[in-house]
């Protein structure tokens, strides 16, 4: 999407339902074998079973501002992200994201988000991107 097509308050959204194999699959692509993510014994004392990784939650904000708002084109210029509560295999995760700012004298969005569980909070994010003409 162009810079020019956006406004404050437009909003995307997305639905993502975790499995065990993108867990799985993010610790072997980052390396990332953490056993509260893909031990269910070791992470069963303390989360009463595996954890995703906080980051792939990220990595579903990033695919819904590459792919929906701002879209394709848009350069992620920071991320700026809150974990407030794990999330596991079987969730439905909804990620969210508005536009609360722009900057046209260098093509900026500033854009505002989170990922749910239901009414459960999971990640608050904030990020900056610049835009195409």
């Amino acid at each position: 999407m162009k810079f020019s097509e956006l406004s404050v308050g437009q909003k995307a959204s997305n639905t993502i339902l975790i499995t065990p194999e993108m867990i799985n699959g993010f610790a072997d692509v980052t390396g990332d074998q953490n056993p509260l993510h893909t031990d269910p014994a070791y992470a069963e004392p303390r989360f009463g079973g595996v954890i995703a990784h906080g980051v792939l939650l990220v990595g579903f904000f990033s695919a819904l501002l590459a792919t929906e708002l701002p879209g394709p084109g848009a350069v992620a210029r920071s991320l700026n992200a809150r974990f407030k509560s794990p999330a596991r295999p079987g969730d439905e995760v909804k990620v969210e994201v508005e536009i609360v700012k722009l900057v046209p004298r260098i093509r900026k969005a500033a854009l505002e988000g989170r990922a749910t569980i239901g009414d459960r909070v999971v990640l608050l994010i904030s990020a900056e991107c610049l835009l195409e003409e």
